[in-house]
């Protein structure tokens, strides 16, 4: 230092360490949001999940833990039948397109299965149950396809609110499950699907589609359910549901026999001592 020249000030150095503790704050910030951002959970698409699990693994949609320690992870069947019935689903949206019936056939796969849904128009001549010519070549398409699938197929009629009363039909309870009938014994008699897989139902006016609030869904509640059953659903239909009742009743003949053991079992040697 040159003599009169003034003493220069020291830096303050103790703080710089807030510098590099600030960046490695922000650091860890930007990284947690990150973790956040690959991890979150779209609240909709995980319902949806948890909701066609449950119905996979013979549960009605409801949460916790299943019982009988089963994973909640389907397993290869589940996704080979769901792979099969879209690939069954896209023939069928093939052959509507080939028949050019847009708009008149509709197809939706579902926790039930895969659901073909015909109007009424397509299949009957108004106010008539019979099959049409034309109907029963379209019929005998979707027989074609759906023979290469093992599911039950469930033939479901459905009306509009308009009532009907003739002396045919006493009501849209006795017109739509006719017309569910009708198909079903064409597909059994003309396009030979067997029986066993085969049954129909008739809802009338009360399983809407949409609204009957006007003349177009009117006409689209009046149609024919063609529903290829999901194994998840089979597996509780008439006959089918006796796996069911046997697990059933073999958990509770063990209940049983755990509390057949615990009453009779011996007592402690110090309790018999003091009897």
């Amino acid at each position: 230092m040159q003599k009169g020249s003034p003493p220069r000030a020291e830096k303050d150095r103790s703080e710089r360490w807030l510098l590099t503790y600030s960046d490695l704050i922000t650091l860890l910030l930007i990284f947690f949001i990150v973790l956040y951002s690959m991890s979150k959970v779209d609240a909709k698409k995980f319902e949806e999940m948890s909701k066609s699990l449950a119905v996979t693994l013979g549960g009605s949609g409801r949460g916790g833990v299943l019982e009988q320690g089963r994973s909640l992870i389907p397993g290869d069947k589940v996704y080979k039948e769901r792979l099969e019935m879209q690939n069954t689903e896209e023939r069928i949206r093939r052959m509507i397109a080939a028949m050019g019936l847009e708009g008149k056939i509709s197809t939706m796969l579902s926790n039930r299965g895969l659901v073909i849904s015909v109007k009424d128009t397509v299949l009957f001549p108004v106010g008539a149950v019979d099959l049409t010519p034309g109907a029963q070549q379209m019929m005998m398409s979707v027989a074609n396809i759906l023979a290469d699938m093992p599911n039950a197929i469930r033939i479901e009629g459905h009306t509009d609110t308009v009532p009907i009363h003739t002396a045919r039909f006493y009501s849209n309870w006795e017109l739509s499950t006719t017309r569910a009938t009708n198909v079903l014994q064409f597909l059994i008699q003309s396009a030979g699907l067997p029986p066993q897989r085969l049954s129909a139902a008739g809802y009338g006016e009360y399983k809407p589609a949409v609204p009957n609030t006007s003349d177009r869904n009117r006409a689209l509640n009046r149609r024919v359910d063609i529903v290829l059953l999901s194994s998840a659903y089979n597996q509780f239909e008439p006959g089918n549901d006796s796996a069911v009742r046997s697990s059933a009743a073999a958990t509770d003949s063990t209940k049983k026999a755990d509390s057949t053991l615990t009453l009779n079992a011996p007592a402690p040697p110090d309790s018999a001592a003091r009897n």
